[in-house]
């Protein structure tokens, strides 16, 4: 009778239900607190609960799929998600009177739906780290191989990213560069040759800082080859922002201002007394340093550090078990790794902004449902990784 109950446990992983909760709680409460200045006067608290619902809703579901079958899914998942970005993109902005995918802020990201806004790209990151793990899985770098063997999978993998990464760069070129690094780092975890490494990163450090400079030295000349004047005046915020207008560093100012005011413990969540453009989203971080202060801002980089190294742990224990898992679960780390140093360094200046959320704390329904679905597919990970440990030691 013990035999069969342990073999129908469903293995609940109680670290990261712990996870969970914890990030849901941080973002109800500093959600709530940001809506108190009710810039859009929406229940923004009210609907990020009914999107962390969803979310356990379907890491449940994703429970009765089995690591394989994900692994079938994802090329999927990865066609739906240009397909979404396609429809994006030839979408007019409205329709009988009504905004159905205008520009925002300077982009053009978002379906607006009746009492939701869906933002394909965020789907999209997700269905590229599975395809992509699925690709690296069946035909990554297994035993010696030689340069020109490397450089063809480098292709295949050029060749799988490429349509998605241009269509999110049409859009936005902070999420674009959000799937650059995740590309990057699974890449640098398939196993390919060093020197292929070498000079893919050299490269991209090289067109990176070449970009920059023209931005910064010649922003008429990145003008013209189509950087929009509000990314410029966003760089330029960023390398020199005693010389910057008011205006343009206006979201930095506020959110240092807010964050500084929390002190150590923080005014509490119905006393803010920073006005911070977007709180409930990309400037998240900073209602939390007013609200809690130190203490606040140091458990959210805790529970982050929490997060990323139960992670790191997985990708290395479940890699003989499932490489798909493996690569999956390496890419979901880099993007939660880029996500919260772009966020949190922003909020604290230290890094341009690009609108970029703070992932799990961040008010927003297609950030949160697209997380959470790559927190199910590594919430699925641990629990087979677990049964797979039980089963090898009965």
């Amino acid at each position: 009778m013990n035999q069969k109950k342990n073999i129908t446990n469903p293995f609940y992983q109680g670290d990261l239900i712990f996870a969970f909760i914890a990030f849901f709680i941080t973002s109800i409460v500093a959600v709530y607190a940001a809506q108190q200045f009710n810039q859009y006067n929406e229940p923004f608290a009210v609907k990020q609960s009914l999107y962390y619902l969803l979310g356990a809703l379907i890491i449940i579901v994703f429970l009765y799929f089995d690591l394989e079958q994900l692994q079938k899914l994802s090329f999927y998942f990865y066609l739906f998600g240009i397909f979404m970005l396609i429809v994006l993109k030839f979408s007019p902005a409205y329709i009988g009177g009504y905004r159905f995918a205008p520009v925002i802020n300077g982009a053009k990201s978002w379906f607006m739906l009746p009492g939701f806004t869906l933002q394909p790209s965020e789907f999209m990151k997700i269905g590229l780290i599975m395809y992509l793990a699925s690709f690296m899985s069946k035909h990554g770098p297994n035993g010696k191989r030689t340069i020109k063997e490397d450089a063809i999978f480098l292709l295949k993998i050029f060749g799988i990213a490429v349509v998605p990464f241009g269509l999110i760069l049409e859009q936005d070129t902070g999420t674009a560069g959000i799937v650059m690094f995740v590309i990057l780092v699974m890449v640098f975890l398939s196993g390919v040759n060093w020197k292929l490494i070498t000079i893919i990163f050299c490269s991209g450090a090289a067109l990176v800082t070449m970009i920059l400079y023209v931005i910064i030295q010649f922003p008429n000349v990145a003008e013209s080859f189509g950087v929009e004047k509000y990314q410029i005046n966003r760089v330029m915020t960023w390398v020199n922002p005693s010389q910057q207008s008011a205006d343009n560093k206006l979201q930095v100012d506020k959110a240092q201002m807010a964050i500084g005011s929390g002190k150590v413990f923080g005014n509490g969540v119905s006393d803010l007394r920073v006005y911070v453009p977007e709180a409930q989203t990309d400037f998240i971080f900073a209602v939390i340093g007013e609200s809690f202060g130190f203490v606040g801002c140091t458990f959210v980089v805790i529970m982050f550090f929490f997060l990323i190294y139960r992670l790191v742990v997985l990708i290395d224990r479940i890699h003989p078990f499932s490489k798909f898992a493996s690569f999956f679960c390496a890419g979901y780390t880099a993007l939660i790794v880029i996500h919260t140093f772009q966020n949190i360094g922003m909020n604290i200046g230290i890094m341009p902004v690009t609108g970029v959320p703070l992932l799990l704390v961040s008010y927003g329904g297609s950030s949160v449902i697209a997380t959470l679905i790559g927190f199910a597919i590594v919430y699925n990970a641990s629990c087979q990784l677990t049964r797979y440990q039980r089963y090898m030691f009965k």
